[in-house]
């Protein structure tokens, strides 16, 4: 029977990942998530003598307060109201056929970036922009991490619109906290899927008219209870 246990150190930002009869594409995927490593065995301490795959990464911040980013560009003027600088995350869930950006559907064509260092880039050029448009890739598959973003940059006083693939109402169905915090400091909203056959006067920052624009999408949906 295969087992994985991940042992994390608090005060050295250590993680030590035990395993036993793993297959070799998790440890693959763990490595893609964690970054090479070193192997510790039993009765071996770890050693500059012994660098090889999986099993001990330093990570000097959590996981959730980085994100998995494609790239950060801006003065975009399609992506939301006004000029905008835009955080774009990698990886994807949703795959909607016929994406124009299918190279942000991957993780790995991404690179794990602080939190920290995102918002200081986005600072760093807030005399450029009228507000914040976070896209993807899907940001909901990181939604931990988008949630610590999010919060950050309305702590600045940034106006934000967030793109995802999913609907509003699919995002309430999770009753998730993360979620909900992320959507009550929201200030649009634009959902749904992108649809090629839809993309024919799709409307003001959509890709698609079956795309909906959402003002404010928690208060919003509380209204219309």
């Amino acid at each position: 029977m295969s087992e994985i246990v991940f042992i994390l150190e608090p005060d050295t930002g250590r993680v030590t990942v035990e395993s036993s009869q793993v297959d070799a594409k998790i440890v693959k995927e763990i490595n893609k998530d964690l970054g090479q490593g070193i192997v510790i065995n039993c009765a071996r301490p770890s050693s500059a003598n012994h660098p090889q795959s999986v099993a001990e990464v330093k990570i000097q911040i959590s996981q959730d307060e980085q994100i998995f980013l494609y790239r950060i560009y801006h003065h975009s003027t399609v992506d939301g109201p006004g000029r905008r600088s835009v955080i774009q995350f990698a990886g994807c869930s949703i795959l909607c056929p016929g994406c124009y950006i299918p190279e942000t559907h991957r993780r790995e064509n991404g690179k794990l970036v602080s939190i920290e260092e995102i918002v200081s880039e986005i600072e760093k050029r807030s005399g450029e922009h009228d507000g914040v448009t976070i896209l993807g890739g899907e940001p909901f598959d990181q939604t931990e991490s988008l949630k610590i973003l999010v919060e950050k940059l309305k702590s600045k006083g940034f106006y934000l619109t967030i793109y995802t693939g999913f609907t509003l109402e699919s995002l309430l169905e999770r009753d998730c906290k993360s979620v909900n915090r992320v959507l009550a400091k929201t200030d649009m909203l634009i959902d749904g899927a992108f649809k090629r056959e839809l993309t024919q006067n799709a409307g003001e920052y959509r890709g698609s008219s079956n795309q909906r624009l959402i003002l404010h999408p928690i208060s919003r949906r509380k209204n219309e209870r």
